[in-house]
């Protein structure tokens, strides 16, 4: 946001300085990001008359100019190649920029003017153009000016054209700053200033003149729509000064009437639009957009309307997309005589989907998206009427129209003052009262602790008593709020519920290797479209900041390939990673999304989908697995199992995991290498090698396998371990090879033979694999060892052989195994 320090000094009724001004925004949380001083360059222009004028005598297109600039003699002549040099005697005068000056050349960079010879004639100076003093664009002729005298500096005759633009950083919750209003509001709160808004005059309407009709058919959009009739206007450029200052504040000037509604705009936040009223056929509509209607933009373009689209129409046609663009045939023209101006309040959030939908940004799009003044509504069109009649030369015709169909009463809160003491940490500040009347905030009634205020309503951000609290500390300064010790009491010992799991998740993870990883909430549909994700199930965002970012992730997997693709692009293949996180997933059986309008024709309200969070904990293997002395191999389904069972043996105590084959495997899982976790015969999780078509799209070369988990059913599947006496006799083992299908899960066999081999068997593992030529076809061998013990005797090895026996015959039994 641009601001004019001069047009603040005019609001402000005073001349603080610019510094003052840059250090108030700042202490009073407006960002300054910059100030420009310009026009000093015109401090020595002075305004001339032309006393005479002749051909050069060699140069055809050049005049010799003699001008009178308020010294003694004849004047001085100069060389001038314009073409509306004023005749001698005439009332118009020029601008004459003595040797020594500084002109803007046609790079943009300020030259000095030395006296020199043009085609053999000496020129002391020049005249000069719009642009070539930099105040314009314009290089058409010269700068002429009525109303000074010969000889009086340029900055003496209109102080405006010099100025500090402050350039600020504007918040989103800040509408009011965005109008030189509500700024220097700001600052004579911040410097203690006496603030009396500037009063709007409403123009007397002319008896004989005609007014406009409105309806307004949408009062939830729409709830305030204002309009003024003004006749016998002239259509033309704006003065000198109205042009400098819109265009040093980035508007570019257009017209007179379109200038001054600008210049509201700039001066009090409130867009306006002006019709050319001879082009509309009343009465004017505020209504919804029909599904498909033609709409002809400003700026040329053809727009098919929807119908969550508020429309200004006629009653023929659509002429404006309301508080974004007008239309391309109802605008003003040289030929406008007539003009409406509006002036109204739209409802935010519907001026942002519109103005999104079409990408259209405007200067209205701006301000009414961050909600308008709407008890300002009316005091604009008033101030625009007069400063369209000011410039334009126009008549206000008919009574002013103020469509105020859904009246909003003003909000009030309580401030208490013991609750400034407790949050601030300091008293509220003498001023407390000024400052807040200061800002506009109305006091209602005041007690010995408490104030009961009016919010205004060109301050929508103010909603609840520590907005209050916020304000009065902003404005009286954090600098002045005492520094103190903050008083610190002793918190129980450790962290309780999901963060301390996640803790402990954390060091466990930490502890067999892997680094944490933390991955973005939102992905891209492309990213999950890679890891084979349906798009129907996702939950998308309705007003997403980027594609990129426009879809709550439903598992932690998707990120974590993002980093290990981007870390194999960096020519880092092996990647060990975890992330401990929520995920986001639609609520099965429950409709989300749009509702549509109500039987008293409210627009459709959108509402959050009911979303499950659960945390999870994902693990990302990739690339070659730790090896010394031997080839490197590549990760697999074992290296990703072994992890689970790490894991869970911390998180799960006494339960042991579970790998089931069957079951519907996740999206980016390889359907034969992987496997369900569960634990108590409980799902929990699954544990995989990434999918091919996953790697694929991914470009991932190396081998990856993936685990992720459910930390609450982990957590609720939990069984503390139960101590026991350990036994002082020696346990026995007794190994035993079996030739097996290789289509037989050796986890299987391992439960088989814990099972049959007698309450005695501790343990059984498997310790070795072997496949060779000699073996059946499609056979390999498994070396399974079984330790028993008692608590109390020494086993006899009868007795361990027996045992062996039968869980070795249940195996053959139940997979027909051969022993060897």
């Amino acid at each position: 946001m641009l601001i004019s320090y001069k047009w603040l000094q005019e609001i402000l009724g005073a001349d603080p300085g610019v510094d003052a001004v840059t250090s108030a925004l700042g202490r009073g949380g407006l960002e300054v990001d910059r100030v420009t001083h310009v026009g000093a360059a015109l401090r020595p222009v002075v305004l001339a008359s032309v006393v005479g004028k002749r051909p050069h005598p060699s140069k055809k297109g050049l005049t010799l100019v003699r001008v009178d600039a308020g010294g003694a003699g004849e004047g001085v002549e100069v060389v001038c190649g314009a073409q509306n040099v004023p005749e001698p005697g005439a009332s118009a005068l020029v601008c004459y920029a003595p040797v020594g000056a500084q002109v803007v050349d046609r790079t943009g960079a300020l030259v000095t003017l030395t006296e020199k010879a043009v085609a053999g004639v000496s020129s002391a100076g020049m005249l000069c153009a719009e642009d070539e003093l930099g105040l314009g664009s314009s290089h058409e002729g010269l700068l002429l000016v009525e109303g000074g005298r010969p000889g009086q500096s340029l900055l003496d005759w209109e102080p405006r054209l010099e100025d500090w633009i402050i350039e600020l950083s504007v918040t989103p919750n800040r509408p009011d700053a965005l109008g030189h209003l509500g700024v220097a509001r700001d600052v004579a709160a911040v410097l203690g200033i006496p603030f009396q808004p500037p009063a709007v005059v409403a123009p007397t309407p002319r008896a004989s003149g005609a007014g406009a009709s409105v309806e307004v058919r949408d009062g939830a959009r729409c709830p305030r729509y204002d309009g003024q009739v003004i006749e016998d206007v002239r259509v033309g450029p704006s003065p000198l000064w109205a042009r400098v200052r819109l265009g040093r504040l980035g508007v570019r000037p257009i017209s007179n009437i379109v200038d001054a509604t600008n210049l509201v705009m700039l001066e009090r936040g409130q867009p306006l639009h002006a019709f050319d009223l001879d082009t509309l056929r009343l009465p004017i509509e505020i209504r919804m957009a029909r599904p498909g209607e033609a709409f002809v933009a400003l700026d040329g373009q053809k727009l098919s309307l929807n119908e969550d689209d508020l429309v200004i129409a006629d009653a023929e046609r659509v002429i404006a997309l309301a508080g974004v663009i007008g239309g391309a045939d109802s605008g003003v023209t040289a030929t406008t005589r007539r003009v409406f101006l509006e002036s109204a309040y739209f409802e935010p959030r519907g001026i942002r989907r519109s103005a999104r939908r079409y990408g259209f940004h405007t200067e209205a799009s701006h301000r009414f998206e961050r909600e308008i003044d709407i008890s300002g509504v009316p005091l604009s069109r008033d101030r625009g009427t007069a400063l369209i009649c000011e410039l334009a030369g126009g008549e206000a015709a008919g009574e002013p129209i103020d469509a105020y169909v859904a009246p909003r009463a003003p909000r009030r809160l309580t401030l208490r003052l013991p609750r400034y003491q407790r949050i601030i940490g300091a008293e509220a500040p003498a001023r407390t009262r000024e400052i807040l009347e200061t800002l506009g905030i109305a006091i209602v009634e005041q007690q010995a602790d408490a104030l009961l205020v009016e919010v205004p309503a060109h301050r929508p951000d103010i909603v609840e008593e520590i907005d209050l609290i916020e304000e009065v500390a902003r404005v009286a300064g954090y600098d002045q709020i005492p520094s103190r010790l903050p008083r610190v009491s002793a918190a129980p010992a450790g962290a309780k519920g999901d963060y301390r799991l996640r803790r402990k998740v954390r060091q466990i993870c930490t502890g067999i290797g892997l680094h944490e990883a933390v991955t973005y909430s939102f992905l891209s549909p492309q990213e999950l479209k890679a890891a084979r994700y349906d798009s129907a199930s996702l939950l998308r965002l309705l007003n997403p900041l980027s594609e990129e970012k426009s879809v709550m992730r439903p598992s932690l997997v998707p990120g974590l390939l993002t980093v290990a693709q981007r870390s194999q692009r960096y020519n880092v293949p092996r990647v060990r990673l975890f992330e401990v996180s929520q995920v986001f997933l639609a609520r099965e059986g429950e409709a989300a999304g749009a509702h549509g309008a109500d039987g008293a024709g409210q627009p459709p309200r959108v509402e959050r989908p009911p979303v499950d969070e659960p945390t999870r904990i994902a693990v990302l293997l990739a690339g070659p697995r730790d090896s010394y002395l031997t080839r490197p191999e590549d990760v697999d389904f074992y290296d990703g199992k072994g992890v689970v069972e790490a894991v869970l043996a911390e998180l799960a105590g006494s339960v042991a995991p579970g790998f089931d084959l069957e079951g519907e495997p996740p999206p980016w899982a390889h359907p034969k290498k992987g496997a369900r976790v569960t634990l108590d015969g409980r799902a929990v999780g699954y544990v995989a090698e990434l999918h091919p078509d996953v790697r694929d799209a991914l470009e991932i070369t190396s081998g990856a396998v993936v685990a992720e988990l459910d930390l609450a059913a982990v957590a609720a599947a939990y069984k503390a371990p139960t101590a026991a006496k350990p036994s002082r006799f020696p346990a026995m083992r007794h190994d035993v090879a079996l030739l097996l299908p290789l289509d037989v899960p050796a986890g299987q066999v391992i439960e088989v033979l814990r099972t049959t081999a007698g309450e005695r068997c501790e343990k059984v593992e498997l310790f070795d694999r072997y496949r060779g030529s000699e073996l059946p076809a499609g056979t390999h061998s498994l070396g399974f060892a079984l330790w028993f013990r008692s608590a109390e005797r020494t086993l006899t090895d009868d007795e361990v052989d027996r045992w062996t026996k039968a869980a070795v015959d249940a195996a053959k039994a139940r997979f027909g195994a051969q022993q060897r």
